[in-house]
């Protein structure tokens, strides 16, 4: 583990003795809405949020039972993430970069899961480096070589939105080295945050989830050893279909965070706004409540639609469909989203995009939503395809 990372203390217990993780995130999440403005404004990462979840127990929710942690469920995961995300929307991506991906290397077994598990359970923390520039979302298709060399390899290429980065010990790593017929083998990798090798080239700087610390970043001959693999070479793609449901559940979840705690934001200040004309608060406006109507029937379809996912069956599934099936639902839920929060605003006015006001930081953050891929459009056209019969892959992209 690399120093600096804060020893673990234990969470909230209940009558089992296990940590509950809700109750932790409902304990923690008013803290952290405290200091989501000042770190908005500066566009700085919440390192004292992250400690607080690594010494509470928070960061080793995933870590699996068989390897000495709580082994929380997906429906755990969820819950507690939307929670988090409605105090501070950015420490909530932040940390799901970590809570997921830890559960997606857990998914796959053997020996690089418990060595992770360990790690996190000594209080590491992982951020993720999926995304690149030119791959479009299609993560299973990395543009970073790795180019084997004597007891691992050597990495070169570019990340971009490595959210999480200055607060990680650990970074999880995708590249592409060629079998013996010329063709890529997608890999993963976890490594401690390393000294040399990897580079920021630009510090995130953004409208929304400005407190991500999504930076962008260079591999430039960056050794990573053979022990730092995850999973056998070529099978990128297979991790990320068969965990799907563990990224794209908990990223929908904190969504859902944010336009939850816009709903209860607006109800509670247009109970208080009183209205001159009428002598009483604006919650008695009929406009005020159709839209409030408008945003709990979007935000119940969110919901609902996010529940089933949770609770769908993950393991006897096909693949590809499956990872179609949650993009379907996370491409959904977000965009559900972001009409609550855009209704809210409508609702709230013009001091709605005052500084003073979290709806409008709710209101940049929750767009990132629609963004965090793969694309919507790739996601209908894929979803069409599949209720049509029509090959997936085929290229051009309208043959087959």
């Amino acid at each position: 583990m690399s120093s600096g990372a804060p020893a673990r203390t234990g969470g909230r217990t209940g009558s089992t003795g296990t940590t509950d993780y809700v109750a932790l995130a409902r304990e923690l999440a008013p803290r952290f809405a405290e200091r989501a403005a000042a770190h908005d404004a500066d566009s700085s990462f919440p390192h004292e949020n992250l400690a607080e979840l690594v010494a509470s127990g928070y960061t080793a929710m995933t870590v699996p039972k068989e390897h000495g942690g709580a082994g929380a469920s997906l429906a755990e995961l969820c819950r507690a993430q939307r929670i988090l995300a409605a105090g501070c929307a950015s420490t909530a991506f932040s940390v799901n970069m970590h809570v997921h991906g830890l559960a997606m290397i857990a998914n796959l077994g053997g020996e690089s899961t418990a060595r992770a598990c360990r790690q996190v359970a000594e209080g590491a923390v992982i951020a993720g480096g999926f995304s690149e520039p030119g791959v479009g979302g299609n993560w299973w298709h990395p543009t970073t070589k790795a180019e084997p060399v004597e007891g691992g390899y050597v990495l070169n290429g570019r990340k971009g939105f490595f959210t999480g980065f200055p607060g990680a010990t650990h970074l999880f790593l995708s590249a592409a080295t060629t079998d013996d017929r010329g063709l890529p083998q997608p890999m993963a990798f976890l490594i401690p945050k390393p000294e040399r090798g990897v580079r920021v080239t630009a510090e995130w700087d953004a409208a929304g989830m400005r407190a991500t610390g999504s930076h962008s970043l260079a591999l430039e001959d960056l050794f990573v050893d053979e022990e730092s693999s995850i999973g056998e070479r070529g099978t990128l793609p297979l991790l990320f279909m068969n965990g799907v449901h563990w990224a794209w559940c908990s990223f929908a979840s904190c969504f859902v965070g944010i336009a939850r705690g816009a709903l209860e934001h607006v109800v509670a200040t247009q109970r208080k706004r009183v209205i001159s004309v009428i002598g009483k608060p604006n919650a008695h406006l009929p406009g005020i409540q159709f839209r409030v109507a408008e945003m709990a029937t979007k935000l119940a379809t969110a919901e609902a639609y996010l529940e089933a996912a949770i609770h769908a069956d993950h393991e006897n599934v096909d693949p590809l469909g499956h990872y179609i099936d949650m993009s379907v639902m996370k491409f959904t839920v977000t965009r559900l989203a972001h009409e609550v929060v855009t209704l809210a605003m409508q609702v709230q006015g013009g001091s709605g995009l005052a500084s003073a006001d979290p709806l409008q930081r709710m209101y940049r953050d929750v767009v990132a939503g629609l963004l965090v891929p793969p694309a919507g459009d790739v996601v209908l056209e894929w979803a069409g395809k599949q209720a049509l019969d029509v090959p997936l892959f085929a290229e051009p992209r309208w043959a087959g």
